[in-house]
């Protein structure tokens, strides 16, 4: 599983659009088969907890995180300011998203479509009212995203591969300049659960080992497509 998704912000003064175009573009990425997250962030004192209701006595009684159930949904209100990574992190079990779009938030740290063109830090598409251009865009983007590993890793000089991304898709750097894409296809390590990053020669290491071992063994010649190896405590 990936640690994350691609992520894409639509800012705009108020009354610029940016709902519209937002709805808009979950409709037209629904049409291609992505399944899509979508988030509201506003600056304002809104909630959608109305005063006098069951949910709202809940809260106010002192509880961090009320769930509200019918038979049709399911609302998790959780009483406190999330970062967009914590944000990210829930969505993550709710379920397997291709796509998380972002509408308002100006500061996060995401590739952004401005709607007025007047908050130009970090934006990468331009909007001149073509939704089929964005779209283009968006699904390319995603296309060079899914083709990194989705470490996080570092190896590559960026912090994350979110800016790997933005820098292959501005023609900056190229998928082979990631170091740890080859060896991520071929041979994948988790420690406790987790993946751990490896280059070409711990990679190449590895897999030479392990096939050479077991090339040794009756019935296996150390050629098969697929090997899985897992180390456990006597106890565990």
């Amino acid at each position: 599983m990936r640690k994350n998704i691609p992520k894409f912000g639509v800012v705009g003064r108020s009354e610029s659009g940016k709902t519209n175009l937002i709805c808009s573009l979950i409709s037209r990425l629904k049409e291609r088969d992505y399944s899509v997250a979508s988030v509201k962030h506003t600056r304002g004192d809104f909630s959608i907890d109305s005063e006098g209701k069951d949910t709202w006595r809940h809260s106010k009684a002192g509880s961090e995180l009320v769930v509200f159930s019918t038979p049709d949904e399911t609302d998790f209100l959780i009483k406190k300011s999330l970062s967009l990574d914590e944000i990210i992190s829930l969505i993550d079990h709710f379920g397997d998203y291709d796509i998380l779009l972002v509408e308002g938030m100006k500061k996060g740290k995401l590739p952004k479509i401005d709607v007025d063109r007047e908050n130009r830090e970090g934006t990468f598409i331009e909007y001149e009212n073509n939704l089929e251009e964005i779209v283009n865009s968006i699904e390319e983007w995603v296309r060079i995203y899914e083709q990194l590993p989705g470490l996080d890793c570092g190896d590559c000089g960026f912090e994350n591969c979110d800016e790997m991304t933005e820098s292959i898709y501005e023609g900056k750097k190229r998928i082979e300049d990631c170091k740890v894409k080859k060896a991520f296809k071929s041979v994948k390590l988790f420690v406790d659960g987790k993946r751990v990053p490896l280059g070409d020669f711990p990679a190449n290491l590895i897999e030479k080992t392990v096939r050479g071992m077991l090339g040794s063994l009756k019935g296996i010649d150390g050629e098969e497509e697929s090997i899985e190896i897992k180390i456990a405590k006597e106890d565990s």
